[in-house]
């Protein structure tokens, strides 16, 4: 009976230790949801919690209400940063955690009075670097087996030695729970500190999936069967400084083959002014090319 108490109290101790760093947050109407102390005047919390909203309240308990703006969000990694105008207690951050499947973690939130609230489980899933749909890079896939209750999303999940390992979401994998790590989270929330902005890669081209014909791949011994047709090329684009025309038919950039229904995600893991290659058909034959890569304009508000 004692092992269990032991247990009890020490997992209780932990989500209270950790639970002074995590804040409600709320932003527009009926949206609520987490956030985890960055460090003293910052929080991060999800993108989809906060979307474009100017005016945000935080609450570290039912009595401590209050306000945040909006510094930046990333829809890719869904990593938003707010910054507080209160003074705020910083967490102990796991940079490289030793993750394996089966170990004990904790989801750790507050409700949308406040109130810290957890969950239990184990690690279901853990693997190396992953692309999120958006082709944003993740450090590390880590898949927690535990129930992210409303408002959960952007809480910390906590690993045995009381330390956060990353940021929960259910908005990377169709609803189900995931940890952005640290690693993520640092790098995007220092991008947003910085620019107010994650720069996204431009090419000025307009590509749409066709299939290779198989008498193609067989004069030109290829074996992949979908590549990204040049359908249009902006002027005076990256594109068509490198030589790219219409009707052109790109089957890889930087190693990543273009695949049916992938041609965005494979261009949105490029990075602003990296120079880039290409192999592609045109006229029947293959050519290659090399393009630097721009930064796409931004929306003027």
């Amino acid at each position: 009976m004692s092992t269990w108490n032991d247990l009890s109290n020490e997992l209780s101790q932990a989500i209270q230790a950790v639970g002074k760093s995590i804040v409600t947050v709320q932003a527009g109407a009926g949206r609520t949801a987490s956030g985890i102390v960055l460090d003293e005047k910052t929080v991060v919390t999800t993108a989809r919690a906060v979307a474009d909203e100017e005016k945000i309240r935080l609450w570290i308990s039912p009595d401590q209400p209050f306000n945040a703006s909006l510094v930046g969000i990333d829809t890719g990694t869904d990593v938003a940063v707010l910054k507080a105008d209160g003074k705020l207690v910083p967490p102990a951050f796991e940079e490289t955690p030793q993750l394996a499947v089966g170990q004990l973690v904790l989801a750790v939130g507050r409700t949308w009075r406040g109130n810290l609230v957890a969950s239990s489980g184990i690690l279901s899933g853990v693997i190396g670097q992953w692309h999120t749909f958006r082709g944003k890079k993740i450090d590390a896939f880590i898949r927690p087996d535990l129930t992210l209750y409303s408002g959960f999303s952007g809480g910390a999940l906590i690993g045995a030695d009381q330390k956060i390992i990353g940021m929960n979401t259910t908005a990377l994998r169709r609803g189900s729970p995931l940890a952005i790590p640290y690693a993520t989270i640092k790098g995007t929330a220092a991008i947003l500190i910085e620019k107010g902005y994650i720069p996204k890669p431009y090419l000025g081209l307009g590509l749409q999936p066709v299939r290779v014909p198989e008498s193609l791949k067989k004069n030109l011994n290829l074996t992949q069967n979908v590549g990204a047709l040049v359908v249009h090329v902006e002027p005076s684009s990256p594109a068509d400084k490198a030589g790219l025309l219409l009707g052109d038919v790109l089957l890889r950039i930087e190693e990543r083959n273009f695949g049916e229904g992938a041609t965005a995600s494979v261009v949105y893991r490029l990075a602003p002014v990296q120079n880039a290659s290409f192999l592609g058909i045109r006229g029947g034959q293959q050519f290659s090319s090399t393009v630097s890569v721009g930064e796409h304009p931004r929306r003027q508000a």
